[in-house]
């Protein structure tokens, strides 16, 4: 028995229950399933097929035969498209901030701000410019023109912190270039994905985005696809790794987006009472599930003890529960294994002595994965929680004295994705900021990625990057014309 095709994807009626994978121009089941996880409560969500490998080869077989078409069309109609699936998507926010908060376990006015997000996503690649020519050399003799071309198939494998917001980046991207795009969302997060690729099949011809959600198998299979010319990967650096080493039997080209260790710097310039609300904000939004979320704060030693006592007073303001709670600030961490993993840094804390300024007990929550943030206070510098990514709601803070002892401590790690500077001296801020050893710093903000804004690591925290105009490029090949000014045409004959 093979895969189960149902009705062509967008010509009825969205069901918020039922969930498909998208491949060609229908919804396609499978004989085997499986489902998601509401973690406030561990409750089973609706069952998704896992796709096999035949459904891998047809999507990829149809995406290479619509590349075709798509890739001559001009920027403008594909932007057009862009603009009807950002609208698309705006009718549906209610229902899909709501796939969001119970997949994600995120409370419903952050899932609700993701959604937005992806519309701006959307919106933002509706609108961006091509990256046109650029005419290098124009002599008497000699005309060098650059120009970019589109790549091919691309496939997208996506995380499960942010799976709408981060999945929408890759999709606008690609198809804005003149890609086409095979989309496998997290399988722990699947819905709003799958739902998302669903829902604008009506504006797309056939096979230029599909959507698969699979078992561990399907990763590496794309991977290692010899059909597929580009892999752009968000989630961890160990898989990252992994997926760089399979892309390379085919020398595809790869964007990786990886874990990160952020340092938090706070001068002591600083009005503690504005700064602490924007530092918990940047250690804690998402429960810590932020791949530049502020991992290590370094606060200076004159303001240490103040700025410790104002964040302790606005995380203990914050309610911490399930998505089901209403006035919630924290959701659970999304799935069981990323909660045993944050649990270790807690009790590794707890075996160490390190102190709690708040927080202690990992478990909120005995029927979800709800975890109480926590801050340690002045752990040392060799400390798992100071060396590790926890990627959950618990937070080192340490003091420092001097520039000159600071940088060295900020820049000890093998990562190298994002940081932080509040500083009220904008010259000091500056600085500093140029001396961390990351791809993005916020001066007097906690960490929010912008659309428009260029976004990469250094170090092991990622290849390539993605987002603004320069991000469009992941997408394409390079290819300089050469023109000689050289008369080759026949003489004319008298």
């Amino acid at each position: 028995m093979g895969s189960i095709e149902t009705a062509p994807a967008g010509a009825a009626e969205l069901s918020y229950e039922k969930f498909h994978n998208v491949v060609a121009s229908g919804l396609r089941g499978s004989e085997k399933v499986h489902h998601g996880v509401n973690p406030s409560d561990k409750s089973p969500l609706w069952d998704v097929p896992i796709a096999t490998e035949r459904d891998l080869d047809e999507a990829v077989e149809v995406a290479r035969k619509a590349f075709e078409s798509w890739s001559k069309t001009s920027w403008a109609e594909r932007q057009e498209i862009l603009g009807k699936m950002r609208d698309e998507l705006t009718k549906h926010i209610p229902d899909m901030a709501r796939l969001l908060s119970l997949e994600g376990g995120k409370p419903i006015q952050f899932a609700t701000g993701e959604v937005m997000a992806s519309v701006g996503t959307l919106d933002y690649h509706s609108k961006a410019p091509s990256p046109g020519e650029e005419i290098l050399e124009d002599g008497d003799d000699l005309k060098l023109t650059l120009r970019y071309v589109p790549l091919g198939v691309a496939g997208a494998i996506c995380p499960w912190n942010f799976p709408l917001v981060l999945a929408m980046g890759k999709i606008s991207a690609a198809l804005l270039t003149g890609n086409t795009i095979i989309i496998k969302p997290s399988p722990f997060t699947p819905y709003s994905v799958l739902k998302f690729a669903e829902m604008v099949q009506q504006y797309l011809p056939h096979g230029v985005l599909q959507a698969l959600n699979g078992d561990d198998k399907l990763g590496p299979m794309m991977t290692e696809h010899p059909g597929i010319d580009k892999i752009s990967f968000t989630g961890s650096t160990a898989t990252g790794k992994r997926v760089m080493v399979a892309a390379a039997k085919t020398l595809k080209r790869v964007t990786l987006e990886l874990g990160g260790n952020s340092a938090c710097i706070i001068c002591p310039d600083v009005d503690v009472a504005k700064v602490a609300p924007l530092v918990a904000l940047g250690a804690f939004y998402n429960s810590g599930q932020l791949c530049v979320a502020s991992k290590r704060l370094f606060v200076h030693e004159s303001i240490y003890q103040e700025m410790l006592e104002e964040l302790m007073k606005v995380v203990k303001g914050w309610k911490v529960g399930g998505t089901a709670e209403e006035g919630c600030m924290l959701g659970p961490v999304q799935n069981e294994m990323q909660y045993n993993i944050v649990k270790g840094f807690f009790e590794d804390c707890a075996v160490n002595g390190y102190e709690f300024a708040i927080g202690g007990k990992a478990v909120g929550n005995e029927s979800g994965f709800v975890i109480q943030p926590a801050i340690i206070n002045n752990p040392p510098s060799h400390s798992r929680i100071v060396k590790e990514e926890p990627f959950g709601p618990i937070v080192p803070m340490m003091p420092w004295s001097t520039e000159e002892e600071l940088i060295p401590r900020v820049n000890d790690t093998r990562t190298g994705l994002g940081g932080s500077v509040y500083c009220a001296d904008i010259e000091r801020a500056n600085r500093i900021a140029s001396q961390i050893e990351a791809g993005t710093v916020w001066i007097n903000s906690f960490e929010r990625p912008l659309t428009q804004a260029f976004f990469a690591g250094h170090k092991e925290s990622g290849l390539g990057g993605e987002l603004g105009r320069h991000g469009l490029l992941s997408y394409m090949n390079p290819q300089v014309i050469h023109l000689y000014k050289t008369d080759v045409g026949k003489v004319a004959k008298l």
